[in-house]
């Protein structure tokens, strides 16, 4: 499974205005402690909407802002070998992914769901089964150590585990959601005249060098104040509610890298709008230099001379993919190109998706095995005559042992 639909599967992407717009109340989630939640907001909205007041007989827009901490980045090793481990916060329990340096394969953690448990599982198959355990010390430190043993106890190896953020980024997940209707009905299903927007953006902290983080914010933060937030959220669902009914919008981003100061996202976009209220799900990877703040491209990463050498490795990759899940069916014609979305940086390799902006069928899936989207890895041992031997990815090679270190 990979890290996104991970992120879906453990809850930490909000449900709260989807059950209340069915009737149903959530408790308070203790785990997450939101910096900011303002109350219900409609008088900004009424003076300054773009589109003219809202119909007096409305009750106010629904309104929420909750900024998150950013997972844990933890670096050591398990025996002999090099580890970085993330570990996020949720439903009171901590849940995350951690890679083996030299493997690159992102794997599930969890901590054991038992009251006063001081274990953290290890899932290392692609079937998310049990494979190891992490006993944590009981007193809180700097630095963990403890002892790594495999499900069944029978080998055992040292572990220490310290976090750090060096040549990464500290960041935290701002989340903005809103219902907005143009007459507010107290019913048991979604009104036809509403519209919703839920968003999570990606808040990078980088204090040692606040001209990246300038450009860091500027391209994945939230794009106005939270003073102002109300209003842009307010004019935009307006605007959706004049061409389509019942509009629903749905954006993460996900940090896929963070590390050898390179940052890596990936944002997941759904929506649904009128007049068949037909899906769209699409992704969207960017990469950056933690450094400069700056953006980077292929042709940042990769030789002068790489397109056609890194289309035909991805046409390979595609059918490895498509072999591997056959319920997709044939995918991108007899010459598929790159994808719309661009790529990531994974511990693996590049990953490229194709969503229904490239493949139609997507949208509708014709297999209960196929999803909205497909992923191609493009590990780095394949990619190596590719890549830039003095360029941003050079690191990374090393920590692989693609490349001798310095």
């Amino acid at each position: 499974m990979n890290r996104i639909r991970l992120l879906l599967v453990l809850g930490l992407l909000s449900g709260r205005f989807w059950s209340a717009a069915q009737g149903v109340t959530l408790p308070p989630d203790s785990s997450r402690k939101p910096v900011l939640v303002p109350v219900v907001v409609d008088t900004l909205a009424r003076k300054f909407s773009l589109i003219g007041p809202l119909d007096s007989a409305a009750r106010p827009n629904l309104l929420a802002h909750e900024r998150y901490p950013g997972p844990r980045r933890l670096r050591g090793t398990i025996g002999k070998q090099s580890v970085t481990v993330e570990l996020d916060s949720a439903n009171g329990s901590y849940v995350g992914g951690f890679y083996y340096d030299r493997a690159g394969r992102w794997l599930e953690v969890r901590l054991d769901a038992r009251r006063g448990a001081r274990t953290l599982n290890l899932c290392e198959t692609p079937a998310g089964d049990l494979t190891g355990r992490l006993r944590l010390p009981t007193k809180a430190a700097a630095q963990l150590k403890g002892t790594w043993e495999n499900a069944d106890g029978r080998h055992q190896y040292p572990f220490v585990l310290r976090e750090t953020y060096a040549g990464a980024a500290h960041y935290e997940q701002d989340l903005w959601e809103m219902w907005r209707y143009t007459v507010r009905r107290d019913t048991s299903y979604i009104p036809r005249d509403s519209a919703f927007f839920h968003q999570l953006y990606v808040r990078v902290s980088l204090p040692q060098n606040p001209g990246a983080e300038q450009r860091l914010r500027r391209a994945l933060a939230a794009p106005f104040a939270p003073d102002l937030m109300p209003l842009y959220l307010d004019t935009l669902l307006a605007r959706r509610q004049q061409q389509y009914n019942r509009y629903q919008f749905h954006s993460y981003s996900d940090v896929v890298y963070n590390g050898n100061n390179l940052l890596s996202v990936m944002r997941v976009t759904s929506f649904q709008q009128g007049p068949y209220y037909e899906p769209h799900e699409w992704y969207d990877g960017a990469t950056f230099d933690l450094r400069t703040g700056q953006r980077l491209r292929l042709p940042d990463l990769l030789v002068a001379d790489y397109k056609k050498r890194l289309l035909e490795l991805f046409r390979r990759g595609l059918k490895r993919a498509l072999a591997a899940a056959p319920g997709y069916g044939p995918l991108g014609g007899p010459a598929p190109k790159l994808p719309t979305g661009g790529f990531v940086l994974a511990p693996a390799g590049l990953v490229f998706t194709y969503d229904d902006r490239d493949a139609p069928t997507l949208s509708k899936p014709l297999d209960d095995k196929a999803d909205r989207f497909l992923e191609v890895v493009l590990p780095y041992e394949e990619l190596l005559p590719l890549i830039r031997r003095k360029g941003p990815l050079a690191p990374v090679l090393r920590e692989r042992g693609l490349l001798p270190k310095k």
